[in-house]
């Protein structure tokens, strides 16, 4: 890879764009740049600018379309779950950023599931086998991924209704999974009280300011069909259950491309240094913004007005701004509150990691009714066989 720069007007012309239109790439993070010593005028990756160039000269033949789908590319699965559209988040119709002031996660799970709180009982835990509390004392020294990771299978073995093939029954052991997995992250025994009390109370947060932890789980619900829930809606499609499907998409979250940006984002907070690669800004499906993240910060502004640890977010978030054109995302916002609740490590990698089981189990949910395998095919580019 070469490490040539150019001018804006250089950049520009090769694209054949307007001096506008190349700020806005930068913004939806499809180009580098970076600030020049002594000069206002910023200067932009060679090789960003030729990858853009090709991506945008691709023809609208259906072997392109299919080459370019799987990176923020043309839709190719239909989804009545959620739609991101001009700037905005909606959960089945329903704007996310509203959502986020007045409902639980559970509450939205009932949006994204098409269900009622039947399924939500107070008695629907899963079953406290054997082989779960010895899972259970095995990951008291483990990362909280880690932790979900063993316990999910040490739960599944012994769930024996998750395995119906039933919608009510799915629905159930979306519920235990859901609440598996915070007794996980909060380390105490398992309970039906709404998620973001029991992070709040694990996490010593007061009731004024629990609100701003419910918001985060909802806004992490789900984004369309981002990596984690794709996964799990493979998996889903081979008629695995509720907990396979979950796996796979822990599995992805854990990634540093993908949730586990929230730990880049964290280092970013204690190690920031003028010049570095900025995690945290940016994202190609909000050009002017996340509106995740600006929800979040909107509620932290309106709780914590005097934060320390706020301010300092937001004057880091100016700098970044200046330097990648682009404004702070979910991971930034979420490390954001973190920080300003003196939350426990990695808490902002577990409020999406629990957030967005929602949008799993939804996903899941989803592709078991149209009971279709996914199995894309390849374009072959190796070598050929003789002849």
């Amino acid at each position: 890879m070469s490490r040539e720069w150019l001018s804006s007007a250089e950049a520009a012309r090769r694209l054949g764009v307007s001096a506008a239109t190349l700020y806005a790439y930068v913004s939806r993070g499809l180009l580098r740049s970076e600030g020049t010593t002594g000069h206002r005028e910023r200067r932009y990756s060679a090789d960003d600018v030729s990858s853009l160039k090709r991506r945008r000269d691709v023809g609208r033949k259906a072997e392109s379309i299919a080459a370019n789908a799987l990176d923020f590319g043309t839709p190719v699965l239909e989804s009545q779950l959620t739609l991101i559209e001009n700037g905005r988040l909606y959960y089945r119709g329903q704007d996310a950023a509203r959502l986020a002031r007045n409902s639980s996660l559970e509450q939205v799970a009932q949006f994204l599931w098409d269900c009622d709180d039947k399924p939500f009982v107070a008695t629907n835990l899963p079953p406290m086998s054997s082989a779960l509390r010895q899972a259970w004392l095995a990951t008291a020294t483990l990362s909280t991924m880690d932790a979900c990771l063993i316990l999910l299978p040490a739960a599944a073995r012994w769930d024996h209704p998750s395995w119906v093939d039933d919608r009510a029954a799915m629905l159930e052991t979306g519920v235990r999974i859901l609440r598996l997995l915070t007794a996980a992250v909060t380390g105490e025994p398992l309970s039906s009280l709404p998620v973001h009390e029991q992070l709040a109370a694990a996490w010593k947060v007061t009731a004024a300011l629990a609100p701003l932890l419910r918001a985060a789980l909802v806004l992490s619900a789900d984004h369309e069909f981002n990596t984690s829930a794709f996964a799990a809606r493979v998996v889903a499609s081979t008629g695995a259950n509720l907990y396979g499907s979950t796996l796979a998409g822990l599995t992805a979250i854990n990634g540093p491309r993908h949730g586990g940006a929230t730990r880049a984002v964290a280092a970013l907070f204690d190690d920031f240094a003028p010049g570095a690669s900025l995690p945290g800004f940016g994202h190609p499906l909000y050009p002017d913004g996340d509106v995740r993240a600006a929800t979040l910060f909107t509620m932290m502004h309106e709780a914590l007005p005097h934060s320390p640890e706020l301010l300092r977010a937001e004057h880091l978030a100016e700098t970044g701004e200046a330097m990648t054109n682009a404004k702070p995302n979910i991971d930034f916002a979420t490390v954001t509150l973190e920080r300003a609740l003196a939350l426990p490590k990695d808490s902002a990698l577990s409020l999406f990691l629990l957030g967005r089981t929602v949008g799993w189990i939804a996903h899941a949910l989803e592709q078991a009714t149209h009971g279709a395998l996914i199995r894309p095919r390849a374009r072959y580019t190796g070598p050929r066989p003789p002849s």
